[in-house]
């Protein structure tokens, strides 16, 4: 194990109308404690509450239930005229006396570009549904790790499926799309949780069993506290879902709070048609590998445009892309599971990503699940349940994952 190195750079500023304008600098008294003039003050609770006993169910509504206008299906010679067949499915995770609790609520939006897989050609294609001897990657189910860890802290999770827009039209519509997915499953949850009507009630089956789910969610949720957690293209997409452009978008009774990019892929480009991408009004939090070409901090520079006070950035040494997902790391043994980050020849102990000579050791699958578990925990346990005992996770002052990862905590 190696010792942990957390720098805090820069300097967050907020300015807040109540009778005084009050200009803050990063400090043990700033950071996570800011709260949005918009989001609801909860009481300041000191760290997380006791692990609760955790539920799983699925559900599954079809691989062509819903379609999004002007999101066309790939063709071999490119996009097609036909709107391309959008998924949807989900994977919960609850506490097991959710019911009548009010509890927030995660969206987890994945990314990837393969969307089924032949175990037995060990190939994996791009196209939607799956046909022939192939079958679903089940992308959405990659994130057990992270949902389990939230619901069994107060929270609860749904991980949704979008292999549908994966084999889709690539760059701004992709995004929307993306929003799209989102956005509909908020609608699904709300429909069920507050009315007990539509298309999940009676959908949900126990993920153990694959047997009915006799369960009771009314008033489980708590639809004025939600969270977006995006990793990959699903990063980028949970960043167009949350961007102050598009808050008439979020369906009605539901309030964003906050928003984390998990190794999230990058804006097209970094320029004024970027303010579909821009989020300034929620808290927002992102994290980089330094064995990942993909994601670094534009998001964080996005918001910094719209002066976002709540506006963090991590970097992890040694951590690649595909570990954060169970489904897509070499671990997985599956087709298109593998280790992404390059390594010097015969030196798999240390990793890279642009650079061959600026090599970091290699984190590994289960440390890494297990750094991206503590932030992740964090940022939601303090922006979406107030707990103000995660400040100084968030702010870099204390350091949970020494023991495994050199982690580098900015504030912008």
């Amino acid at each position: 194990m190696f010792r942990a190195v957390l720098r805090v750079r820069g300097l967050v500023a907020a300015a807040i109308a109540v009778a005084v304008s009050l200009a803050l600098s990063l400090g043990p008294s700033v950071g996570p404690s800011l709260v949005l003039p918009d989001v609801v003050r909860q009481s300041a609770l000191a760290g997380p509450p006791e692990e609760a006993p955790v539920r799983v169910y699925d559900y599954d509504l079809g691989d062509a239930a819903f379609t999004v206008r002007g999101f066309n299906a790939l063709g071999p010679k490119g996009p097609t005229k036909r709107l391309a067949p959008i998924e949807l499915t989900g994977r919960v995770y609850a506490p097991e006396d959710a019911a009548g609790r009010r509890l927030p609520m995660v969206v987890i939006a994945h990314g990837l570009f393969w969307t089924c897989a032949d175990e037995e050609a060990a190939s994996v294609r791009a196209h939607w549904p799956c046909r022939r001897s192939f079958t679903s990657i089940r992308s959405d189910r990659g994130y057990d790790y992270l949902g389990r860890a939230m619901a069994a802290q107060g929270m609860v999770v749904v991980s949704v499926g979008a292999n549908g827009v994966n084999a889709g039209e690539l760059g701004e519509v992709a995004d929307r799309a993306r929003g799209s997915v989102i956005y509909r499953h908020l609608r699904l949850w709300r429909n069920l949780v507050e009315r007990g009507t539509g298309r999940l009630s009676g959908a949900l089956v126990d993920a153990a069993t694959g047997g009915p789910a006799y369960l009771d969610l009314h008033h489980a949720v708590d639809f004025a506290q939600v969270g977006l957690l995006g990793h990959s293209r699903g990063g980028r997409g949970v960043m167009w879902a949350a961007a102050d452009a598009h808050r008439a978008r979020v369906p009605e009774g539901v309030r964003l709070r906050a928003v984390f990019g998990l190794a999230a892929a990058e804006p097209p480009f970094m320029d004024r048609a970027t303010r579909r991408l821009e989020v300034g009004r929620i808290p927002l939090m992102t994290w980089a590998g330094t064995c990942d070409v993909t994601g670094r901090d534009e998001y964080n520079r996005l918001a910094r445009r719209l002066r976002n006070p709540v506006n963090i950035g991590i970097t992890v040494h040694g951590a690649n892309h595909n570990n954060l997902n169970s489904r897509w790391a070499a671990e997985s043994g599956l087709p298109g599971g593998e280790d992404d980050a390059s390594h010097p020849e015969g030196r798999p102990d240390l990793c890279y990503a642009w650079d061959d000579t600026d090599h970091y050791p290699t984190l590994g699958y289960d440390a890494e699940q297990r750094v991206a578990e503590t932030y992740v925990v964090a940022f939601f346990g303090r922006y979406l349940q107030g707990r103000r005992g995660y400040d100084g996770v968030l702010s870099g002052e204390e350091l949970p994952v020494d023991d495994l990862a050199t982690v580098e905590v900015r504030r912008y």
